[in-house]
């Protein structure tokens, strides 16, 4: 069983991110990633004026859901033994996050263009 610590006060959002989805139980991250790609999917649908917004914020949050649940499995599979696999989920960790950033960019890029929209004719 994994011990978890408590996270120092001047703890970065990177490590402040990986603590909680490494506290949290299995059925919240895989909830967290349903309801992720259920408003993915309905934003793609329906075509939203915010729809930028709406898709890049939940793939943020299914990037996040999904490392969570990577992270934990590599955990495992080092903890058994399993060298291959284990780099095999690294490399899933590691491309999840990328996605997670660039997503978290995105959210960032589209409230402003949803801002200065406005402004620029």
């Amino acid at each position: 069983m994994m011990v978890l610590s408590a996270l120092r006060p001047d703890a970065s959002l990177i490590e402040f991110l990986a603590h909680r989805a490494r506290s949290a139980p299995a059925a919240r991250l895989v909830g967290e990633e349903g309801a992720a790609l259920a408003v993915l999917s309905a934003a793609l649908w329906w075509n939203p004026p915010a729809q930028l917004l709406l898709v890049s914020s939940a793939i943020c949050f299914a990037s996040y859901a999904a490392w969570g649940l990577s992270d934990r499995a590599r955990g495992r599979a080092t903890t058994a033994g399993w060298t291959r696999s284990a780099r095999i989920l690294r490399a899933c960790c590691v491309s999840i996050a990328a996605i997670g950033i660039v997503a978290g960019a995105g959210v960032l890029l589209s409230v402003w263009a949803l801002a200065l929209g406005t402004w620029i004719s």
